[in-house]
């Protein structure tokens, strides 16, 4: 048997918790069950009085969740009563109090196409100004992150949210899992610098990208300009001097169990040939110079495949995304532009370069955004050029063969130097998000393969340097899996409810 315990005889409001301060206006409101209740009576208002009704509504269930009277920088009370199956209504609730946090952006949206936009919200993240938000449709905000500094990577189809928290003058980066009430569920990362992805695996255990450090050389094929300032501050260079005494940056694939004992690691140093793999078409040998480091791989998203039992990674700088077996470690394909060490097993004619984001599609494509940082040198053009990619790989004994299936250009206005990503949604548009326009996320109805109507179109008017639009997604909303539990006759015996359980003498609703 299971027993359902509660100590009233009167509905008593569970959350919003009494005088709590809210970060959301989807606002969840929950309460007890009573006994010999049809169905609930919900009111919220702006006065404790209740003479400024915003809602007044019925719930069969214990929940009803508010998506239009709440607004940013306001107090509100409720209450709740049962009424009975003859319509008879109980005493209210005790009268409880909630109030709401200041909006935190400035982001708005354009609707071109109502009913071919995908539903949920669009979460998105904003690197320097350090802030997670949401938005519907209609840009209005629903849920911020407030001042914690908390900035998102990725979440799924439960709610759970995962990323990072910005300390000031810390040096270390955590992987976290937090909540919508921007409580830390998780950070047990250590002393490990987890940037761009981290995220909880079906074992439970977590997975996030952290840099990973080498003492290398300065090769003899870089820019004769730049490699000249390295040598006039007297760096030997490779491969005329075998001395490897500057800081190359790599990365290294890091799962953490529940307790943060890292049970499985991956280092790009141990796996790529990182003495002949290098970029040398952009600006990363100068950047080097001018920062006393070589920004070797900067990996920048992660995918697992439960099914296939393999890790997908992107490595940025190298334009690079690769398949690893997990359970060995071993490199099952490589993808994208030919290097000299001829490692790149396909896609090199896909010409993407410093892409960002991995989803891997239930038919193996995968979709990614192409930064497209060297695609003036390799396409010849007077201007840069960000795609949204969807890329067909099939495996082979040499490794894989690759074919784009779909893509869609961004105006010279939306390129996006960094960050960035592209979702493909549920209804098969595709959510484009680049910091091009003050960070811009475009949902594109596909009409062709190299083709797209914009049906939504949400503007996070962050500027460059202030702020970077990192990632976005649309999700179902705050509570993809909000539900409650009824007992059928629930009844109270001296004031405390112990009601049996069992399969042949009630429901469960």
């Amino acid at each position: 048997f299971i027993y359902l315990l509660c100590q009233v005889n009167f509905a008593v409001s569970v959350l919003p918790e009494n005088n709590s301060n809210i970060n959301y206006t989807h606002v969840l409101f929950e309460w007890t069950q009573m006994e010999s209740t049809s169905e609930y009576q919900i009111q919220i208002s702006e006065d404790i009085n209740f003479q400024n009704i915003l809602t007044d509504t019925t719930s069969e269930s214990l929940i009803y969740i508010e998506k239009d009277n709440i607004d940013w920088d306001s107090q509100y009370y409720w209450r709740v009563r049962s009424i009975d199956s003859n319509g008879d209504e109980g005493s209210w609730s005790e009268t409880t109090s909630f109030s709401t946090t200041q909006k935190r952006s400035n982001a708005e949206s354009i609707i071109y196409d109502t009913s071919n936009i995908q539903e949920g919200l669009t979460i998105f993240s904003s690197f320097f100004d350090y802030f997670t938000a949401m938005i519907d449709r209609d840009g209005n905000e629903v849920w911020n992150s407030e001042d914690s500094n908390l900035v998102y990577y990725t979440g799924d189809r439960y709610g759970k949210l995962y990323g990072t928290q910005f300390n000031s003058g810390d040096p270390l980066l955590s992987g976290i899992e937090f909540s919508i009430d921007n409580n830390i569920i998780w950070s047990d990362t250590g002393d490990s610098y987890i940037h761009h992805d981290f995220f909880k695996l079906p074992n439970g255990n977590y997975l996030g990208i952290a840099e990973s450090h080498q003492s290398g050389p300065i090769p003899d094929d870089i820019d004769p300009s730049i490699l000249f300032l390295f040598q006039m501050i007297g760096y030997p260079i490779y491969p005329a001097s075998d001395v490897f005494i500057f800081p190359w940056v790599g990365d290294e694939i890091i799962e953490w169990d529940q307790n943060g004992n890292v049970v499985w690691s991956w280092n790009t140093f141990d796996y790529l040939n990182w003495l002949q793999d290098y970029d040398l078409l952009g600006d990363l040998w100068l950047e080097a110079y001018q920062m006393g480091r070589h920004d070797w791989t900067h990996s920048n998203a992660l995918w697992f495949s439960e099914q296939e039992s393999a890790i997908y990674l992107s490595l940025r700088h190298l334009s690079r995304i690769i398949k690893i077996d997990y359970n060995s470690g071993d490199i099952i394909w490589q993808m994208g532009l030919d290097m000299p060490s001829g490692d790149v097993d396909c896609g090199h004619n896909l010409n993407y370069s410093f892409q960002h984001s991995i989803q891997v599609l239930e038919n193996g494509n995968i979709v990614t955004l192409d930064n497209g940082n060297n695609s003036q040198d390799i396409y010849g053009t007077d201007y840069p050029t960000t795609r949204a990619l969807e890329i067909q790989v099939t495996e082979n004994l040499n490794g894989c063969e690759a074919e784009i299936v779909w893509e869609y250009t961004l105006p010279e206005d939306l390129f996006g130097f960094a960050s960035g990503n592209v979702q493909k949604l549920d209804n098969g548009n595709y959510l484009i998000t680049t910091v091009g326009g003050g960070a811009t996320s475009l949902e594109i109805k596909p009409t062709g393969q190299n083709s797209g109507e914009i049906v939504w179109q949400g503007n996070y008017n962050l500027a460059i340097p202030s702020g970077a639009v990192y990632r976005a997604h649309r999700v179902s909303g705050l509570y993809p899996i909000a539900f409650s539990l009824t007992a059928d006759s629930y009844r109270v015996d001296n004031e405390i409810s112990t009601y049996p359980i069992a399969q042949n003498n009630t429901e469960i609703g």
